[in-house]
């Protein structure tokens, strides 16, 4: 893990901002040397077991779609995840800078709040809409994934890295 720190601006008196000596200390995840098209030669289809695997942990109503190196999943009725913003999405996260960006995906722009040792989470600029995605990197696939009401992060999130955790197993 890599430390950035970057100074925090407090509100003194009077509501004037001060710069000051505080630290915020942000996590950023490792950067990765390896490309979109190196993952996308490395893992051409997916094993057979991963989609009834995915019928079990995945909420009822969500599809996966796999185009190598990323697994999509989404909601049957939701807009598809198109190959230019996936590559995009692969290629920030592998330098590990997709929290820098609003990541496009899904026919929306999504601002990401948190990043973790593999994971990163976003919710939708547009506060009208309660969806968010999740971008999960594994040995040698990412999985791409939005959710939308009636499943809040709180539940979505954990399920899905149960399911990570699951293709970590078999080797993906």
């Amino acid at each position: 893990r890599l430390l950035l720190a970057r100074p925090c601006v407090l509100l003194m008196k009077r509501g004037r901002p001060r710069s000051t000596q505080l630290q915020c200390i942000e996590t950023i995840p490792q950067v990765n040397d390896t490309t979109f098209e190196e993952l996308k030669s490395q893992l051409l289809e997916l094993d057979q077991r991963i989609a009834v695997l995915g019928k079990k942990i995945l909420p009822k109503g969500y599809a996966m779609k796999f185009e190598s190196p990323y697994l999509a999943i989404s909601k049957i009725t939701d807009k598809k995840l198109s190959a230019d913003d996936a590559r995009v999405l692969v290629s920030t996260a592998l330098q590990g800078n997709v929290h820098r960006q609003y990541a496009q995906a899904f026919g929306g722009y999504y601002i990401v709040t948190t990043c973790r040792d593999r994971s990163f989470y976003g919710k939708n600029v547009d506060t009208s809409k309660k969806n968010g995605i999740v971008i999960i990197r594994l040995k040698r696939i990412f999985i791409i994934a939005r959710y939308d009401v009636p499943e809040t992060s709180f539940e979505f999130i954990p399920t899905l890295e149960l399911f990570a955790d699951k293709l970590a197993e078999f080797g993906y």
